[in-house]
């Protein structure tokens, strides 16, 4: 049985600091999963103040969220608890990327409520197919609540 069509492009929110990885999984994305809207941020405080400054007046939440756990600021750990205490957010699945293959990273990043926790290294030497099979679960198999 074939995969489901997509209903609408996701709305992918991409916060890591590393400009050339950022540039590498956008382009990514659209060679793999087409009209995809993805906003990114460079650390943690500016996206945050992207999901709290009114954002539901003005668009839709995220239906994705890409987090890196090393960023300036405010690191990753901190937007995950952020964003899973916060009502608004809570409900918004978090991919943790990182260059981190610690036990205490990838255990401490799902304890704090991530969706799922994976290794930069897998992503950047197959991006095509890792890219393609995000994109195939959480746009054609997942079924994500209406963030408006």
């Amino acid at each position: 049985m074939p995969l489901a069509e997509q209903k609408h492009p996701l709305h992918i929110l991409l916060i890591d600091d590393n400009h050339d990885h950022a540039k590498i999984l956008r382009w990514a994305f659209q060679q793999n999963g087409g009209q995809h809207n993805i906003t990114y941020y460079d650390d943690g405080v500016a996206a945050l103040e992207f999901l709290t400054s009114g954002l539901s007046e003005v668009g839709s939440f995220p239906d994705l969220i890409f987090l890196d756990l090393n960023l300036p600021r405010i690191d990753g750990r901190e937007v995950l608890r952020r964003l899973k205490v916060s009502e608004k957010t809570k409900g918004i699945p978090v991919i943790v990327i990182s260059s981190s293959d610690r036990e205490e990273d990838i255990r401490r990043a799902y304890e704090l409520g991530a969706s799922s926790y994976v290794s930069k290294s897998v992503i950047l030497q197959e991006f095509g197919t890792v890219v393609r099979t995000f994109h195939d679960y959480w746009s054609k198999i997942a079924r994500l609540p209406s963030r408006k």
